[in-house]
Order: C-alpha cells, then sequence, then structure tokens
C-alpha cells in the first residue's frame, strides 16, 4: 500500500496517509487544505537500491539462482542449443 506524506497548508500540520493511489486522490479532493509534502521526498528509504541485493539478503538461494540464470544466457542461450541464433529481434537459423 503507497504512503502519502502530506501537510496542511494552513495549520503546517504534517501526517502520513496510507491507502490506494485511487483512494488518495479522492481523499485530495475532498481535503483542498492538504497536499504531498514534496520535502519528504518522492519515495521511501525501503524503495531505494536494486532489487538483486534486496533478494540476496532477505533470501540466501536467490544468488544461485541468479547465478544459474546467468549460466543459461537466457533465451538466446536455449536457442543456441537448438541451433537457432538471434540477431537483433530476428531469429536467424544456422
Amino acid at each position: 500500500m503507497p504512503t502519502y506524506p502530506v501537510k496542511n497548508l494552513k495549520t503546517g500540520e504534517e501526517k502520513e496517509l496510507s491507502m490506494s493511489m485511487k483512494s488518495y486522490d479522492t481523499w485530495r479532493k475532498e481535503n483542498p487544505d492538504w497536499d504531498k509534502d514534496w520535502s519528504k521526498g518522492v519515495a521511501g528509504v525501503g524503495e531505494v537500491g536494486e532489487f538483486q541485493d534486496k533478494l540476496a539478503k532477505t533470501h540466501p538461494g536467490w544468488t544461485d539462482v541468479l547465478n544459474k540464470a546467468d549460466k543459461t544466457g537466457g533465451i538466446s542461450g536455449r536457442l543456441s542449443k537448438r541451433g537457432v541464433g538471434m540477431t537483433g529481434n530476428a531469429f536467424v537459423e544456422d
């Protein structure tokens, strides 16, 4: 669920809302004295960083999965085993 730091433009009161984007849009229309507090930034601290690093820390086996996937070469690796090459977006028979 997204969180929205908001600030009252008249009183300076600050709070954080946790709701869907649609609900937030409705809330904003019903509360014109409140606006997003842009000084808090646009992304939470938990949203910064590479997903591979996060997964490797929380799920120790994830690094092995990534290494195996890297060795297979993706779709080009599977196709080359069948004798089919790739050039750009087109498949070329060898």
